[in-house]
């Protein structure tokens, strides 16, 4: 399922009543399209003249980008719940999912049978399921053996790369590409070098859908199509 408004109300009133002893306030409930997070907590900190931190505009964000069992929806919401239960608690905690968060969340899956984890890594299913058009910075990587693979890059990291993979003493040859093919969303783009294996009739078939990209004084940009 994919969340509604009308179901995070419902349910967070619920959870807030079983859970959290309706102790929370009511918060500005939102759906998301976000790929890189289920839920998420937001809310503007300010500090009176006594020096007591003050939390406004608090929001909770649930994305609506996959179809998710319901039971897990729930436990994304009630997630952020428990952050939200520790921030108005006012309570300093080791970390992001520290002691605090983590003995909250083994009291509810205890009690309450559910199975909030710390984090969610998107299933290959899910992944699947994502087909929002997006630019991809794509290196496309020849090996000596004849292998090829992808290389998703950061805008941040792409020079580097650019200049670095050539080197490298497995690699033939490096061809990079901008492509919005929605295949590639399903692949990290990880901060350390990471080569993925991709079908050669899918590689064929973004390929010839991409944009080729080149590097002059520096900058580096989409060639013109009749270049390409």
């Amino acid at each position: 399922m994919r969340a509604t408004l009308d179901f995070l109300q419902e349910r967070y009133a619920q959870f807030n009543a079983t859970m959290f002893g309706d102790e929370l306030p009511q918060v500005r409930l939102r759906l998301s399209r976000a790929r890189t997070y289920l839920g998420q907590l937001r809310y503007k900190r300010t500090r009176s003249l006594f020096g007591c931190a003050k939390y406004t505009d608090l929001t909770i964000s649930v994305s609506t980008l996959y179809d998710l069992p319901e039971a897990e929806v729930e436990d994304t919401l009630i997630h952020e719940m428990i952050h939200l239960h520790i921030l108005l608690g006012r309570q300093r905690d080791s970390s992001t999912h520290g002691t605090l968060f983590r003995a909250k969340m083994r009291e509810i899956n205890v009690q309450f049978g559910r199975h909030i984890t710390v984090s969610h890594h998107a299933t290959e299913q899910e992944r699947q399921q994502d087909r929002r058009k997006r630019n991809h910075l794509l290196c496309v990587c020849t090996f000596v053996s004849g292998r090829q693979g992808i290389i998703l890059a950061r805008p941040s990291n792409i020079s580097a790369l650019w200049q670095r993979l050539p080197s490298l003493p497995d690699i033939e040859n490096c061809r990079w590409y901008l492509s919005t093919d929605s295949y590639l969303n399903r692949y990290p783009r990880p901060l350390t070098l990471k080569i993925y294996s991709i079908p050669p009739e899918t590689l064929t078939h973004i390929i010839a859908e991409a944009r080729p990209l080149i590097r002059q004084n520096g900058y580096i940009f989409p060639a013109r199509r009749e270049e390409g």
